[in-house]
């Protein structure tokens, strides 16, 4: 949030909590889906719910619905979250929600592929499936950590809007030892909330008491 904090406005305490709440609803989504279908391969991998498959394996009480509720409430979330980023001009963390699915899926997948509840040695079935499920979840992780690399943080971006002051851009601040300290309390406040690490915090300091002199 920090171009907003930084900005003219501050977001409202609505946004926020919609923000927090949407992402927090996700994750929970996510943990009720990987939960239920471990519930499910303890059973074999496979259950039928209603009609004349249930003599055969019914499914564990509550896992379908759970299974179903967890898939679309939290696919609803996401884009909830995804929204709220996006209205708040915050960094948004929707390009881990498919690696965290599928990562977690597959885990689920290589666990039991090594250790099926039967004991009958290995399911490669459930091997292929484990495997299949990383590469689906590993390259959108690795393509979004690598894009993220190669793009400033959104710390860095704000670094010479809050330097105007001191380089002498007309922004109604006052240059001098003044319009200086105030950059520098800026910058602090953004250090310790962690919106700035040690080295960008160093980095924007030294910028604001070069750019003063």
């Amino acid at each position: 949030m920090i171009g907003r904090v930084v900005g003219d406005a501050r977001p409202s305490v609505r946004s926020v909590l919609g923000l927090l709440l949407s992402l927090a609803g996700v994750a929970a989504a996510i943990t009720i889906v990987f939960l239920s279908m471990r519930r499910v391969m303890e059973i074999g991998g496979a259950c039928a719910q209603g009609g004349p498959f249930v003599p055969i394996r019914p499914c564990p009480r509550g896992v379908a619905g759970l299974l179903v509720g967890g898939i679309w409430g939290g696919m609803i979330l996401a884009f909830v979250y995804i929204a709220f980023a996006v209205r708040l001009r915050v960094p948004s963390l929707g390009g881990l929600l498919w690696p965290a699915l599928f990562l977690s899926l597959g885990w689920n997948f290589l666990e039991y592929g090594v250790a099926p509840p039967s004991g009958d040695g290995l399911a490669w079935g459930w091997l292929i499936c484990g495997v299949i499920f990383v590469l689906m979840g590993g390259v959108p992780l690795w393509i979004w950590v690598s894009v993220l690399r190669r793009k400033p943080s959104a710390a860095i971006a704000q670094i010479p809007r809050l330097l105007r002051p001191v380089a002498g851009v007309p922004t109604g601040t006052p240059r001098g030892d003044d319009g200086l300290a105030s950059v520098l309390e800026r910058l602090d406040t953004l250090h310790r909330s962690g919106a700035l690490d040690a080295s960008e915090y160093k980095a924007a300091k030294r910028r604001a008491i070069a750019g003063d002199r």
